[in-house]
């Protein structure tokens, strides 16, 4: 009987568990799936972590992004599935599959509490958004440790637990990790601390222990910065108002998912009307949001500040440098958030059906074109290929420009090949070293690799090619000058 109360309260998470993975199968399965550079570059850190060569806390080269998470999983996957790029895509998957879970916990436990059915419908959307289909399995540093840790935050601001002193305590000691994790959820977060400290008597007792949980953490974070690399430090965010007028693209771009960086590519039909819609409903929560402030604030006080969390995370965005559509992944959660807490208001289950079901629909064939998405110049099998060619001519000191085939060829390798970039800074400076002595020692033992046109626009005498890759064996100086690499 214990057994199978045990399995009746397991089940509904165990489904989460089955969906969140069976949806991204598609991309999986695909011969297009490859890991781009940043995300080598989390390889490389588990690869190091295993071998206890290097603990590194944040992503190379950086004193920000807090990424021993999302390493140290890494690490436990490949110890049983080898270092490969499904150990790295599986390992992130698990870590977005616990913040859903946290989700469904939050909508279940909290929001809707006598409607189950409503909790997993909006958690089954949540599952099925184009927004997440490749993000929920990108290693890039800090996303997929903000995410289930903003949604652990988020159950635990909003649950009826009494707040001890140290539960205030670990609530700034998570928002601290959040922070140096990835900072664009901290906007969306903050109405909803307020919402907390206010629902619960906004003691002074309480604030105290937040301070001293967030100040200790932040403190120990400095520390460790101190001895840390800032190779990378881009300026986000300046003081200018162009992104308003940017926004309604960036939101469009960020729904539709076909994106890399800067890059937009053309998405599906599908998946663009699925974006217009849910488009269409954000506007929708911010409307009624402005209603209830002016006509019944208190009933409404918490989708209030569930809609001001939407309104904080867009706002950001009119200060972004760049068209980067992924700077707008905390919104979908935090909408999703506030969606619950009016539908619920409602409590009309025909009419939750009727909004929710059309979207987990769409949402899920939406997620099945991600097997043809596309953002590499050439297939793992080509660049593997490539490494293949490298080894069998005992060349293992590469020079490539292009940045994505450069931590590619060093990951896929695993290490094998050894590549710098044309830099003579870069996130693991021993590399650039390695590269430098082998070429000054035997030039005929390096090669530049580059899977763009410009070695062949070039025109050196001995170019070959290997799958889409050009390499040039025993490249010269005037080649290398050429292709603006700095040699000292």
């Amino acid at each position: 009987m214990r057994i199978r109360k045990f399995f009746l309260s397991a089940a509904p998470y165990l489904i989460i568990v089955f969906l969140c993975f069976a949806s991204r199968l598609p991309q999986l399965l695909s011969p297009h799936l490859i890991m781009d550079e940043d995300e080598c570059v989390v390889g490389l850190m588990a690869k190091h972590l295993m071998e206890g060569s290097h603990v590194a806390v944040f992503f190379y080269g950086q004193s920000y992004g807090f990424t021993l998470v999302e390493s140290g999983i890494i690490a436990i996957f490949s110890f049983f599935n080898g270092l490969n790029d499904h150990s790295v895509k599986l390992a992130m998957l698990t870590l977005w599959t616990l913040g859903i879970i946290f989700f469904y916990k939050t909508c279940k436990e909290i929001i809707f509490t006598n409607n189950k059915l409503a909790a997993w419908l909006i958690t089954l959307m949540f599952i099925f958004l184009p927004a997440w289909a490749v993000w929920s399995m990108k290693a890039r540093g800090g996303y997929l440790t903000a995410f289930p840790l903003s949604a652990i935050l988020l159950w635990y601001l909003l649950s009826d637990y009494k707040k001890s002193f140290l539960g205030y305590s670990l609530t700034g000691i998570l928002l601290a990790v959040i922070a140096y994790s990835q900072p664009l959820w901290l906007p969306g977060l903050l109405p909803f601390l307020f919402y907390c400290w206010y629902h619960e008597g906004h003691k002074l007792y309480s604030f105290k222990a937040f301070t001293i949980g967030n100040l200790s953490t932040i403190g120990i974070f400095t520390l460790l910065q101190r001895h840390t690399a800032n190779y990378w430090s881009p300026k986000v965010f300046d003081i200018h108002m162009p992104g308003i007028f940017d926004l309604p693209s960036l939101l469009y771009d960020h729904l539709n998912a076909y994106y890399y960086l800067t890059d937009v590519y053309a998405s599906p039909i599908i998946v663009k009307i699925y974006s217009g819609v849910f488009i269409i409903l954000i506007i929708s929560i911010l409307i009624i949001a402005v209603r209830f402030v002016f006509t019944d604030f208190m009933n409404n006080f918490l989708f209030i500040c569930a809609a001001t969390s939407v309104a904080f995370t867009l706002g950001y965005c009119l200060f972004l440098n760049d068209h980067a559509p992924r700077y707008l992944l905390p919104l979908t959660g935090f909408t999703l958030i506030a969606l619950a807490i009016l539908l619920n208001t409602i409590n009309k289950q025909q009419l939750i059906k009727a909004i929710i079901i059309p979207f987990i629909v769409v949402g899920a064939f939406g997620m099945i074109t991600f097997k043809d998405f596309v953002f590499n110049l050439t297939t793992e099998k080509q660049l593997m290929s490539c490494i293949t060619w490298l080894n069998k001519e005992h060349i293992k000191y590469v020079f490539a420009d292009d940045v994505p085939t450069q931590w590619q060829l060093i990951f896929y390798s695993q290490e094998t090949v050894i590549c710098r970039g044309d830099d003579l800074k870069d996130r693991v400076p021993r590399y650039i070293d390695e590269v430098n002595a082998a070429y000054r020692q035997d030039p005929g033992k390096t090669a530049v690799v580059d899977p763009t046109n410009d070695l062949f626009d070039m025109e050196p005498d001995n170019l070959l090619m290997v799958d889409k890759y050009y390499i040039v064996v025993n490249p010269d100086t005037e080649l290398l000058k050429g292709m603006e690499f700095k040699l000292q």
